[in-house]
């Protein structure tokens, strides 16, 4: 067995901080728990999440631009407080969806897997059907609500208050 190479001061202290709090068991018995996990999962559900994480990360894309594309056309359609307030009630759904996406793309703690397989097979099971469902609920919002941001826009720009 080769010696690793040296790590950086930088590195340790990246290690140290990730792995705070853990026991030495935890971080020696690291890749079990990971081997416990992969085989708890079928092939199905391994697919699955992989579609999942693909699909939810074109939809955080989706939500990330519309956030730009929001702060970019605010002060051209927004002239008062109300429009603002439109404005930025739009970008806190967007990113309320954003923050679902993230939740669809999470990554499995490895010492949820400590236990047995059995427990590890309940525990792909409950996380396949949180994220499936929150992706979808996701995709819905965000179709729904990019129709809204696309009938609001020009309304927005066109209305002048006081008219």
């Amino acid at each position: 067995m080769t010696v690793p190479a040296r790590k950086t001061p930088f590195e340790r202290a990246l290690f140290a901080a990730i792995t705070r709090g853990w026991h030495a068991d935890r971080i020696t018995n690291y890749e079990t728990s990971i081997r416990v996990r992969d085989q708890a999962m079928s092939a199905e559900a391994s697919h699955t999440f992989a579609s999942i994480d693909a699909k939810a990360t074109g939809l955080l894309t989706h939500t990330s631009m519309m956030i730009a594309g929001l702060g970019l056309l605010a002060p051209l359609v927004a002239s008062n407080d109300f429009e603002i307030g439109i404005v930025v009630a739009e970008i806190g759904v967007y990113l309320l969806i954003a923050v679902g996406c993230l939740r669809c793309l999470s990554v499995f703690r490895t010492n949820e897997f400590a236990g047995d397989r059995a427990c590890a097979t309940e525990i792909v099971h409950h996380e396949l059907i949180v994220r499936a469902e929150l992706y979808s609920l996701c995709v819905r919002s965000a179709i729904v609500f990019t129709i809204v941001v696309f009938l609001l826009l020009p309304v927005l720009y066109l209305w002048t208050p006081g008219k």
